[in-house]
């Protein structure tokens, strides 16, 4: 069971959301990128963050997290599935009342930040998903704000393949939640997150080992030489280091505990780890990994981007203790 729900996702992304698809940076309401969300909500896949699932497959949200980092995905998968979804699932008014519209149809990119963080940047999917803001207010509840689309400024930001919004001042509407209910789901979303991270940065690590066994110089594969293999064993080490803490941090939130000094250190191994990952590809590839058109700064945009994002959530974990 656990070897088909994996390979069934991992096919899923892999067939429909390439690399080549990231590059394009296409909006949610694309028809490719409509075809995959459908496909994504009628295979149950949009529940991933929800009880059930979680009870009977939560051990291999961290898989799941890095097949999306694999391929870049370029929809807001982890918002929806991991945030909002769970959130529904606690309190169904949210989608009563109107503030959440149906997920299946309008994919949702949720900025989780405090009021002192409150810059407003956001990920931008087109003017076809839904923006929300997660923050938290005074005595421990938690405000959940939604921003019409056309008040979403769009701008360029680092990672081309995701655009880059800031939320307008005025939400159109807003509810409420209790920490109870809003906490473990972020520390599980923070999870996924990171193993979306360390995903994007094993593929480029890959793409750096399997450069290495076929780049030759000096009459032999640059993979043999040790400055080369040892950096590439060591950045493989460290991001293995990383998977390790995040299944302790999952193992956690599946128990109920809220655990930020562990969601600390998952998030300083996962993001150095990946970002030791990303650069060391580059330089493997010598000049062609250092030409903007390769895939492998792709990756590190990724990474770097990730590690802002979850660096806000973490602060909220932390915040809350």
């Amino acid at each position: 069971m656990t070897t088909l729900l994996l390979s069934t996702f991992g096919r899923l992304v892999g067939e429909q959301h390439p690399i080549a698809q990231a590059r394009k940076a296409l909006p949610c309401d694309a028809p490719a990128q409509q075809a995959l969300w459908s496909e994504l909500a009628d295979g149950g896949w949009l529940d991933a963050g929800c009880r059930d699932f979680q009870q009977e497959n939560g051990a291999h949200t961290l898989l799941l997290g890095e097949i999306t980092g694999r391929s870049l995905m370029t929809l807001p998968y982890a918002s929806t599935a991991f945030l909002l979804m769970p959130l529904l699932e606690a309190d169904a008014s949210l989608l009563a009342d109107g503030l959440v519209s149906p997920l299946r149809d309008f994919p949702a990119s949720v900025r989780c930040s405090s009021v002192q963080q409150d810059d407003g940047w956001i990920e931008h999917f087109g003017e076809a998903a839904q923006y929300l803001h997660l923050l938290p207010v005074e005595d421990g509840a938690w405000r959940l704000e939604r921003h019409a689309p056309s008040t979403v400024a769009v701008l360029p930001g680092m990672d081309p393949t995701i655009g880059l919004g800031r939320l307008g001042q005025v939400a159109v509407t807003a509810g409420t939640l209790t920490s109870q209910v809003v906490l473990p789901v972020l520390q599980r979303h923070f999870t996924f997150e990171l193993a979306h991270l360390v995903g994007a940065a094993g593929a480029s690590l890959d793409m750096a080992i399997a450069y290495a066994k076929e780049r030759e110089q000096f009459g032999r594969p640059i993979g043999q030489f040790q400055a080369v293999k040892h950096a590439l064993v060591d950045a493989w080490m460290g991001l293995d280091n990383a998977r390790y803490a995040l299944r302790s941090l999952l193992s956690a939130t599946a128990d109920g505990t809220l655990a930020p000094d562990l969601a600390g250190t998952a998030h300083r191994l996962a993001v150095s780890a990946g970002r030791r990952a990303c650069k060391l590809a580059i330089q493997v590839h010598g000049g062609i990994g250092f030409a903007w058109e390769h895939d492998a700064h792709l990756y590190l945009k990724r990474v770097y981007h990730l590690a802002i994002t979850t660096q806000r959530s973490l602060g909220l974990l932390q915040a809350a203790a």
